[in-house]
């Protein structure tokens, strides 16, 4: 495939996603049709043939392409001709079930507060299973999906807008409509660590340390043994004297 040729089949992928199909791919404009570019990286990336497209490449085209079929304010990237974008609806009567994906870090304060969305497009719904996932993976690797229940949603009076069949919109979610997996149980606290033993000190190279069992076992054996050879030595004195006396002097 030529340079041309690639750049043809880019422009053609660009339309399809911004200028008629955003949701199917996850995307919502907003008012003015602009998406973040990121977001449409995101969308690029799980699609075969344009995983490995980045910014720069959406940012050559408009270089080097004369007539492109998108434009970009800052961070946000719209289509040209948008007469055939899809636009958001309210629904009287939604889908008993909607799904929803969140940071796995953020599932507790989700529980507790609910979800409420970051920007002014709103907390994204589907009631596509799969599709929440997807979403929720382009935020965490490991989402936690959760079913918002929408009977009892509009008990609690939050409205519902549609965009397209794959996706809904809710102002906000609060927690009581929500369901989803059990939280992780917490770890246990450490136990505390027994008290180090004092260290005993280990008598040195060449030192020699007294304890009672050995006075008692070796103490008097030891003395009993000068004394012996102390009797010894006054014996071997004593001879010698008798035997210089049994000889005559003269010998």
């Amino acid at each position: 495939m030529t340079q041309q040729q690639k750049i043809k089949q880019f422009k053609k992928i660009l339309s399809y996603i911004l200028e008629r199909h955003p949701g199917e791919f996850g995307l919502i404009p907003d008012e003015a049709g602009y998406v973040k570019i990121k977001d449409l990286l995101k969308a690029l990336n799980e699609t075969d043939g344009w995983r490995n497209i980045r910014e720069s490449t959406i940012r050559e085209l408009l270089l080097v392409d004369k007539d492109p079929p998108v434009e970009i304010d800052d961070n946000r990237i719209r289509a040209r001709q948008r007469d055939y974008l899809p636009q958001i609806e309210p629904v009287p009567e939604p889908p008993k079930i909607l799904y929803t994906s969140v940071r796995k870090k953020a599932y507790p304060h989700v529980l507790e507060k609910g979800i409420f969305s970051p920007d002014n497009i709103g907390v994204i719904l589907s009631p596509d299973r799969e599709m929440a996932t997807r979403l929720g993976r382009r935020k965490d690797r490991e989402p936690v999906v959760l079913t918002v229940h929408t009977t009892q949603a509009a008990g609690r009076n939050i409205a519902f807008s549609r965009f397209t069949e794959m996706l809904c919109i809710a102002d906000h979610i609060p927690p009581d409509v929500l369901t989803g997996p059990p939280l992780p149980k917490k770890a246990e606290k450490a136990k505390k660590p027994s008290p180090a033993r004092p260290k005993t000190t280990q008598p040195g190279a060449g030192s020699f340390s007294v304890t009672a069992e050995m006075l008692d076992a070796g103490a008097g054996k030891k003395t009993k043994d000068v004394k012996k050879k102390s009797d010894w030595k006054k014996d071997r004195r004593h001879r010698k004297k008798n035997d210089r006396k049994a000889w005559p002097d003269e010998f």
